[in-house]
């Protein structure tokens, strides 16, 4: 055998190699979303209602709840319907680019997107070497070594909507998170009077990575709260260059779960009341809190579903961070997101 014919048989073998493991990933995969697909046909939500449990709807009698479908999707088809959704955080306005990437150590990348089976899916990773953002400064050495997806409505959410999503963890140390947040426009464009304002219906971790007194947690309250089996919900009012506030200004509250997020699918919902004065926020269809924020979110907002490597997760091994685990592992999933307001009878 020549060397030539070595070199090129190594190569296909490689390939094959390469394409069989890629193939199995897949039908594993569709195995294990086809079975959580048949265990969810046994307890069916209604599609053509919010999910509420008996005396948790806040609908007023004179009015009905009618789905808002450009921002409702049962993802059934074989790929992201891009005419709801953004399946990257790219947004130019006035020629520039006025997205968020991800946090330091994290890119949102639009091939960590999929659709299949039913669900959206978005992949956690660990790239083989760091990588830039789109807006990252080149002179300096790469620091994102962790890939996930950000995925946004591209019609804007309004007070008065009711807002839930079924959805579960991936099993790594990414985040899944379902959300809302301001348009990063100027000032004088901007729909909530220049305020930079957010809403987290559930943000959370498949798995915590630290440990009480280690530099990562911040004071520990990462560990006592329990990332990976958390309903963590928040509204936020950031300081921007339109209104200099200071520090964050957060009104929400969490509670934790018996299994963790990435054992069990979960209905997460918040009813925004139409005047901003109030974000109720629901969990499988019962109301957990009423949450007050410190001004009133009056303004349309982004509806985002995102997966993030948070700056405060310690970095340890890629093994015990989950990425070295099955693909049909490192999906976060959501099922379906659905959108109502509320009309006139």
């Amino acid at each position: 055998m020549t060397k030539t014919f070595k070199i090129i048989f190594t190569f296909l073998m490689i390939s094959i190699l390469a394409c069989s493991n890629s193939d199995n990933d897949e039908a594993d995969v569709t195995t294990n979303e086809e079975e959580i697909k048949n265990q969810e046909e046994e307890n069916e939500v209604d599609s053509t209602k919010p999910t509420f449990l008996e005396n948790e709807d806040p609908k007023p009698s004179e009015k009905k709840w009618v789905k808002a479908e450009e921002l409702s999707d049962e993802f059934d088809g074989d790929e992201l319907d891009t005419n709801k959704w953004n399946p990257t955080p790219e947004f130019i306005w006035n020629g520039q680019d006025r997205g968020w990437y991800g946090s330091s150590r994290s890119l949102f990348e639009a091939d960590n997107v999929s659709t299949g089976n039913g669900f959206l899916r978005i992949e956690g990773e660990k790239f083989n070497s760091p990588k830039y953002s789109p807006k990252d400064n080149n002179s300096e050495a790469p620091q994102r070594r962790y890939g996930g997806a950000y995925v946004y409505g591209k019609t804007l959410a309004d007070p008065g909507y009711y807002i839930e999503a079924r959805m579960k963890a991936s099993k790594t140390a990414m985040s899944a998170a379902f959300w809302l947040k301001s348009e990063t426009k100027p000032c004088t464009d901007n729909f909530n009077d220049g305020e930079n304002l957010e809403i987290d219906i559930q943000e959370c971790v498949g798995i915590f990575t630290g440990e009480l007194g280690d530099e990562w947690t911040n004071d520990d309250w990462a560990v006592n709260s329990e990332w990976d089996k958390i309903f963590h919900y928040n509204t936020h009012r950031h300081n921007s260059p339109c209104n200099n506030i200071g520090e964050r200004q957060t009104k929400g509250g969490k509670t934790n779960f018996d299994k963790k997020n990435a054992d069990e699918f979960h209905i997460y919902a918040a009813y925004w009341h139409a005047d901003g004065s109030k974000v109720d926020f629901y969990i499988d269809g019962a109301l957990e809190k009423s949450v007050t924020p410190v001004i009133p979110f009056k303004g349309a907002l982004r509806l985002i579903m995102s997966s993030n490597f948070y700056d405060w997760i310690e970095e340890i091994n890629a093994k015990e961070m989950g990425f070295e685990n099955p693909l049909e592992e490192r999906y976060t999933r959501f099922d379906w997101v659905r959108v109502w307001k509320l009309e006139e009878l």
